[in-house]
């Protein structure tokens, strides 16, 4: 993206040199004619350049958004795996607590 980046600063430093000698008064029809050829010429592959550093970042984004994605997958499922551990504790611990009342009950008797 750097060439790109370099590229469209180019094209800048020139659409404004073109601009700068197109104003002034020293030039003739003709000269001014083709300096406003060269300027639009120029306007366009700005534009060109513009849109491929556009589709450059979007391609990034949307690379980076895909790794962010991914990581984000993996720690749900780590998530998900540790909350087992809990929820088989209370289970657990349900278990134990209904055989305690059992043998409670059974110790009443």
């Amino acid at each position: 993206m750097n060439q790109q980046a370099q590229i469209l600063k180019d094209l800048q430093a020139s659409i404004k040199a073109i601009d700068a000698k197109r104003s002034s008064h020293d030039i003739t029809d003709d000269e001014r004619e083709a300096l406003e050829l060269t300027a639009t010429a120029l306007r366009d592959a700005e534009r060109v350049a513009i849109a491929a550093i556009q589709k450059q970042v979007i391609k990034d984004m949307e690379e980076k958004t895909a790794a962010l994605n991914a990581t984000a997958r993996e720690i749900r499922a780590k998530v998900t795996k540790i909350n087992k551990t809990p929820k088989v504790l209370d289970s657990i611990e349900s278990v134990i607590k209904t055989a305690v009342k059992i043998v409670a009950a059974i110790a009443k008797w």
